[in-house]
């Protein structure tokens, strides 16, 4: 598995040495060998891994997989999971199966902008603008009442989100947007601030794009930006799902693990499409794996070609709380962590 340290690998590994069905070894990289869940106890070994883009990434991985005869692999972090999916033949050459969807279908999803203009007319999405196809967004500004959202086009987590309270803070990250843009070409989206309950709904389809599960999560926690979940609860919403699983059939990601971010608007009361973790679980699935959804189980048996039914969504009610914890280990355990 990798990314190590991500926040949704504990979900993971709970799932795997859970299981009734499949006696399990687990492999953990990254490319840091300070992270912390490399010395959580369900760990049987950890490599340190180059950073995605670079040449060799996925040679070294390939050398890893046939050396720990490796038969399945999982990937958690959203800009390696493309660079994954291009390059599945090589693992499954070395004997390694993944459940991953496309690489054309993932990168309409890493894409905001282009999970926008794909979706644009099909799903419910905020009334949204290209920063490359806007003025000074004065216009745009005044359209949405300065109930605004700029976010980067490309990028994973809270990361370049801005969300100004008047005129005057608009305008000064509108022109930041328009620098960094500028600066690093990654386009930004103008979008409308759209206030209600926020909902993630976690899915997994198998080969034949076969929705298994699609569970509904609504987020309780007060701050205003939730791209990181600290506190969301067990709770069914059929449009929302309907909604998610709509989008993702469209995009073609209806192929193993994503996560959809929808919000239910306080003023109509319709779910709103915000934004894809296409090809990986959710941060916050430990209280799916709480419910008795073994989701390794799940994918294991899907890759193996068994027969996998859908499952029933869990009852409401049982929530995720994210806390911060240390790690506390030798720092001879950290020096030693194997480099491939």
């Amino acid at each position: 598995m990798t990314t190590g340290g991500g926040p949704g690998l504990p979900a993971i590994l709970r799932s795997l040495k859970q299981s009734d069905l499949y006696d399990v070894r687990t492999i953990l990289c990254d490319i840091n060998p300070a992270t912390g869940n490399f010395f959580l106890p369900d760990v049987d070994a950890r490599y340190i891994i180059p950073p995605y883009h670079n040449s060799d990434f996925i040679e070294s991985l390939i050398s890893l997989v046939k050396r720990e005869n490796v038969d399945y692999f999982y990937s958690g972090l959203d800009e390696e999971i493309p660079v994954i999916s291009a390059n599945q033949n090589l693992f499954e050459q070395a004997g390694c199966k993944l459940l991953i969807p496309s690489v054309s279908a993932l990168e309409k999803a890493w894409d905001k902008a282009l999970m926008w203009k794909n979706l644009n007319s099909f799903v419910r999405q905020p009334r949204s603008w290209l920063l490359s196809s806007i003025g000074d967004g004065v216009e745009q500004f005044n359209e949405l009442s300065g109930r605004v959202i700029i976010k980067v086009s490309k990028s994973r987590g809270g990361r370049l989100i801005f969300m100004p309270e008047n005129r005057e803070e608009f305008d000064f990250y509108l022109n930041k947007a328009r620098r960094l843009w500028n600066e690093h070409g990654n386009d930004f989206l103008i979008q409308e601030f759209i206030e209600g309950d926020e909902y993630n709904v976690s899915t997994l389809f198998d080969l034949n794009g076969q929705c298994i599960y699609a569970v509904s999560r609504r987020k309780f926690e007060t701050r205003k930006i939730k791209s990181t979940t600290t506190a969301a609860v067990i709770e069914r919403n059929d449009d929302v799902i309907k909604q998610a699983i709509s989008a993702l059939e469209k995009l073609g990601l209806n192929k193993g693990f994503n996560n959809v971010e929808i919000i239910v608007s306080k003023v109509d009361g319709l779910p709103y499409l915000i934004e894809i973790n296409g090809g990986r679980t959710a941060a916050q699935d430990m209280n799916i794996v709480a419910s008795g959804i073994n989701v390794t189980d799940l994918m294991i048996s899907i890759l193996k070609g068994r027969d996998v039914q859908p499952v029933e969504h869990p009852v409401d009610g049982l929530a995720s709380l994210k806390i911060r914890m240390d790690m506390i280990v030798n720092m001879e355990e950290i020096e030693s962590v194997n480099k491939i």
